[in-house]
């Protein structure tokens, strides 16, 4: 009997082994492989942002990689922004740069095979009307620069009304020199894409984390196998009560054998 329970036991914990072994592989991810591919229309500004999770110890080298990638494309395609490393438990590094369009992808590469794309987005945003509006301005702000400059040369004036002009129009040829900073940046981001790459290292599970995973499966796991209990003794009734058949049969041959030979009893 006990070895009925034995084996009973030992097939339920190796079909629940056998489970997870088949579970695990299908949740997991594939190395990165990482490419932007979209069609850029005109006035929109385009960011993109990688999050890539990587062995344990291979921050630095994949961070210098990106930076690398970066720092190879031709003068003025890639713009280094932001390049922090974090150390410790949580390890991780960002990397954030401004790329030509032609060049967002050339850096990308320097991630294949490096590790599992956990998040990838990428995001528009239309800047025509500020852009329109800038150039509004500006087409404003010159022509009253012009006419502050054409009544400067105007000898009629007296030095009070020059020096007046004069400090209008070094205020209008401040705030020319302004807009047109601003109409910079945004052609700027129009004509280049913003690529934020975010590493960040896969933990080992500590001796905590795994009591505590553990403790969080527990209803899961015995619900598991109290199911595969349940499907184990409904799929052996069948033979129970056949074997069970079998032997009343057996036992009743046997004891009309055993009376033939001995015979009938004497009186």
């Amino acid at each position: 009997m006990r070895r009925w329970v034995f084996l009973l036991v030992l097939s339920i914990v190796l079909a629940g082994c056998s489970g997870r072994q088949n579970v695990a592989p299908a949740n997991a991810p594939a190395l990165a492989e990482v490419r932007v591919d979209h069609k850029r229309a005109a006035w929109i500004a385009y960011e993109h942002a990688i999050a890539l999770e990587l062995p344990s110890g291979q921050t630095r080298q994949v961070s210098e990689a990106v930076q690398h990638a970066c720092a190879a494309l031709p003068e003025r395609a890639c713009t280094l922004l932001e390049a922090s490393i974090r150390a410790g438990d949580e390890a991780g590094a960002t990397i954030r740069m401004r790329v030509s369009p032609d060049g967002v992808n050339k850096v990308l590469s320097a991630l294949d095979g490096r590790g599992t794309v956990v998040e990838q987005s990428s995001k528009g945003q239309d800047l025509a009307e500020p852009i329109e509006n800038g150039e509004r301005k500006m087409a404003m702000l010159t022509g009253y620069r012009d006419q502050l400059q054409t009544l400067a040369r105007q000898r009629a004036l007296d030095a009070e009304a020059l020096i007046k002009l004069h400090r209008e129009l070094a205020e209008v040829q401040s705030q020319i020199d302004s807009a047109a900073n601003s109409q910079a940046q945004l052609r700027r981001r129009v004509d280049t894409e913003l690529l934020t790459v975010d590493l960040h290292e896969r933990v080992k599970a500590r001796q905590g984390d795994k009591v505590r995973q553990a403790a969080e499966d527990f209803g899961g796991d015995l619900l598991q196998g109290v199911a595969m209990l349940i499907t184990f003794v409904a799929s052996t009734i069948p033979f129970v009560l056949a074997g069970t058949l079998a032997y009343v049969v057996w036992r009743k041959v046997r004891k009309g054998r055993r009376k033939a030979a001995n015979g009938p009893d004497e009186p």
